[in-house]
């Protein structure tokens, strides 16, 4: 399959993206990275991340990554979702990392996590039962989408729940993956000796575990389902 792949440094418009990413649609990751030059690995191991870069690669993400969105002249930011066969994501989706100590200062209306969600391209990849690579992945929907009131509303309650009950009081540490109507807090470090620096329950300097907020599954997965 031949595609248009476009440059970053020539940015199209949103719908020139929406289109291009739409024509995607029912392409195996293989395939496309077969189009790009690029290596597919063999195997299911150490694969984690790249179906995204493919994607990226594909829709002319910038290398190396920026604090913005990811098409940064459309304000969009990219993600990729793995599904089942009905469309139901298979795993939380990553949005940013966080900080202990600059997340404590911050409003939801300032927050680096509301400019992130503030327009997201969901490219949603199907893993096939049974498939023996990442490269049989295939291109199953496209969305555009932004958060309705109600989805603002219990995004900027999940955001409090955790920047005043925890990271403003130094529980960084008491955070579980249960807390969360829409986000989540998981660990982010390679292991439990990835730290970075955050406060206590007693407001000294210490370490602390490296996260980051994830969309939950169920939110995610009401966002595919909106035609």
């Amino acid at each position: 399959m031949e595609t248009d792949t476009f440059e970053p440094s020539r940015e199209r418009t949103l719908e020139g993206l929406l289109a291009h990413a739409r024509a995607l649609v029912g392409v195996e990751l293989g395939e496309l990275a077969d189009g790009l030059g690029l290596p597919v690995p063999a195997g299911l191991v150490r694969t984690k991340g790249w179906s995204g870069q493919i994607i990226e690669h594909e829709l002319g993400v910038a290398p190396g990554g920026t604090r913005g969105p990811d098409f940064a002249a459309l304000g969009v930011e990219l993600k990729t979702v793995p599904v089942d066969a009905s469309g139901l994501p298979l795993e939380s989706t990553a949005v940013c990392q966080i900080d202990p100590v600059a997340i404590a200062a911050e409003s939801w209306e300032v927050s680096y996590v509301r400019a992130k969600l503030a327009r997201v391209l969901f490219v949603a990849l199907e893993v096939p039962a049974g498939a023996r690579s990442v490269g049989e992945r295939r291109v199953a929907a496209v969305r555009l989408w932004s958060p309705d009131a109600e989805q603002e509303r219990l995004l900027r309650g999940d955001f409090e729940l955790f920047v005043r009950g925890f990271f403003r009081r130094g529980r960084a540490d008491d955070i579980t993956g249960h807390l969360g109507a829409a986000l989540q807090v998981r660990p982010k470090g390679k292991n439990a000796a990835d730290t970075r620096d955050g406060y206590d329950a007693r407001g000294n300097p210490t370490r602390v575990g490296k996260s980051g907020f994830y969309l939950r599954p169920s939110f995610v997965a009401a966002i595919l389902r909106t035609a």
